[in-house]
């Protein structure tokens, strides 16, 4: 195969599709791991992915194997558990993304639309259709994200796809899922920055982002933070954002929270 593509590597040997931890048993016990392992350190393969879709068994595999990237699926459906694959609680799922982006792993997003289930208002089970951008904003304001991948058929998805990169922040703007949130979802800052305009200037997702990244583990988030232009402790206590956020949370007593943890 290398020979076909006329090479002597490749850049990734993927740990394909693991969903349960029998499978992972198996797939050690089989002898795969071993030859994948074995093929990086001859250079063979330069970086191990995973692909999957449940966080409990993702979470283990990364405990034993050096996985670099991660394949997975990531949209207001699946984190919401609604849908085939929505597998884990709000808390388990953040978990991951939280760790993979403390512990350098990218996450490359598939399905974001959920198979296409959240585009139409018949099939969402949300009772009503969300839009492509709002589901590319959603999965890029997860922590450890860094890509996402769509299923296209025609040059037409391509191009409305693409138009992403000029959409309007209005046209982005996913907070309408705060209608329709799970109660374990309650008061749990998702970064959508509905909350904005701060009037202080202060960029209260990216402030509670860094923070819950610091929390779990991740060694630049302090850094990132202090480079913010305004952080949390710039807040006046207007209660502007209070009244915005769709998810209830009380972001005056975060930001005090915040504040105090930085200093």
């Amino acid at each position: 195969m290398l020979d076909k593509l006329k090479t002597d590597y490749i850049d990734y040997g993927f740990i394909h599709c693991l969903d349960e931890l029998d499978d992972w048993e198996e797939y050690k016990k089989n002898g795969a791991l071993d030859y994948m392992l074995k093929l990086k350190d001859e250079g063979v393969i330069r970086h191990i992915g995973l692909s999957s879709h449940t966080p409990a068994t993702a979470q283990v595999i990364l405990n034993e194997a050096p996985v670099d990237m991660l394949m997975f699926s990531i949209n207001p459906a699946y984190d919401y558990q609604q849908g085939k694959w929505a597998f884990g609680s709000v808390d388990e799922r953040t978990a991951l993304y939280q760790r993979c982006a403390a512990d350098g792993i990218g996450i490359s997003v598939m399905k974001p639309f959920a198979g296409g289930q959240v585009l139409d208002a018949a099939t969402s089970p949300f009772g009503e259709a969300l839009t492509p951008y709002q589901c590319f904003k959603f999965a890029l304001d997860k922590p450890g994200v860094v890509t996402v991948l769509p299923g296209i058929a025609t040059k037409a998805q391509v191009d409305q796809l693409l138009g992403y990169f000029d959409a309007s922040e209005e046209e982005k703007d996913y907070s309408i899922i705060g209608s329709f949130k799970p109660s374990d979802a309650v008061g749990k800052c998702v970064y959508c920055n509905h909350c904005r305009p701060c009037p202080m200037g202060i960029d209260i997702g990216m402030v509670n982002k860094f923070y819950d990244l610091a929390k779990s583990g991740d060694a630049m988030a302090a850094e990132h933070y202090r480079q913010l232009e305004k952080n949390a402790s710039d807040c006046v206590k207007c209660g502007h954002c209070n009244g915005r956020c769709p998810f209830g949370v009380d972001q005056m007593s975060r930001m005090e929270e915040i504040s105090s943890y930085f200093n």
